[in-house]
């Protein structure tokens, strides 16, 4: 009996130390998972906007999904009937709303419509999510919204619902901000799957937009731009990307230097000297691009209005004006596409 009690002691001491040992192990692993950040947790989802909008139970705002942009929609009480009179007419409907614009633009859609509803009756039973950041860099636009991956269980599986957007022809493989860094195969082969079997968005037969090989032109150029940039001017300190936060929260410490700013130009003003070159960075934040009247053929020169639909490049002196950095563009020289 006594070595039987000895044995269980020591069989007692072994466990209790396995115990310890394997709580450490997974102390060590929460603790590397949270440090790096990219899950951003569960939710519960409480509303299907469209096909990449939702809302979540415990977010203070809604998210944007990486990768995906499904096409527009009415989202009013009446969104089938006006879905059905557009479709009636659909390719004159998508011309009048293109207008003069040198660029495919977003409308709403017989297939965004059709987006909406895929999205509602896909995620019927699902009650929650898990959602993962791309990196550190960002992780939210400039609307506020967060930055994610969103991942549900179907059938007993996690499902990568962006992926699985493209992959059914919801949506294309939407990299117009830059390529997926943790999906980018995922999401050209779910692409090339919907391309072959003709669904949704490359389906002729169906009433979506006409332009898809003109965007992914577009959208191909803007994403070799971003990754360009990284290659050549990461960790530079004379180099911004205005779309980084680490980046523009640095400028302030280059004021009065010469630096060179990366960004994509959303507003060209011209109404009024001096002309604005107006670069985002949140719905409260930008960097201007100042030219005076001396040099305002500068606009047509570089033909800006023509640029501003990719990523340019801006080298002068960073200043401050009422609270917003700017250069002074005087010379054609300072600015360029890459």
């Amino acid at each position: 009996m006594r070595g039987s009690f000895f044995n269980f002691m020591k069989i007692q001491r072994y466990l209790s130390a396995a115990l310890i040992q394997l709580l450490l192990i997974s102390g060590i692993a929460c603790s590397q998972k949270n440090g790096d950040s990219l899950d951003l947790g569960t939710y519960r989802i409480t509303k299907v906007v469209d096909g990449d909008t939702f809302r979540f139970e415990g977010l203070d705002n809604s998210t944007r999904l990486l990768g995906i942009d499904t096409e527009e929609t009415f989202k009013t009480d009446d969104a089938e009937a006006k879905t059905a009179e557009i479709a009636a007419n659909w390719e004159e409907y998508y011309r009048i709303q293109k207008g003069d614009s040198k660029m495919p633009v977003k409308a709403d859609s017989p297939l965004g419509y059709e987006a909406m509803m895929w999205a509602k009756d896909y995620l019927k039973d699902v009650e929650f999510a898990r959602l993962e950041k791309e990196d550190l860099t960002r992780s939210v636009d400039m609307f506020g919204r967060y930055l994610v991956y969103m991942f549900v269980e179907k059938d007993g599986k996690e499902v990568n619902y962006n992926v699985e957007c493209v992959r059914l022809g919801y949506s294309p493989y939407f990299n117009k901000y830059g390529n997926s860094v943790r999906y980018h195969n995922d999401f050209l082969e779910a692409q090339q799957y919907a391309k072959d079997n003709k669904l949704g968005i490359w389906d002729p037969e169906k009433k979506h937009y006409p332009d898809y090989e003109e965007r992914l032109v577009w959208w191909n150029k803007r994403a070799e731009q971003l990754e360009d940039f990284e290659k050549k001017y990461s960790g530079n300190p004379d180099y911004f990307n205005l779309g980084n936060d680490n980046d523009y929260n640095r400028l302030g410490e280059y004021l009065g230097k010469e630096i060179t700013v990366f960004g994509n130009i959303s507003d060209v003003l011209t109404k009024k000297n001096p002309y604005i070159l107006r670069i985002p960075h949140t719905k409260n934040e930008s960097f201007e691009i100042v030219i005076f009247e001396k040099n305002a053929g500068l606009i047509d020169e570089l033909d800006i209005n023509t640029k501003k639909d990719y990523y340019t490049y801006t080298r002068g002196k960073l200043e401050e004006y009422k609270g917003r950095y700017q250069i002074i563009l005087k010379d054609k020289d300072q600015f360029w596409m890459e």
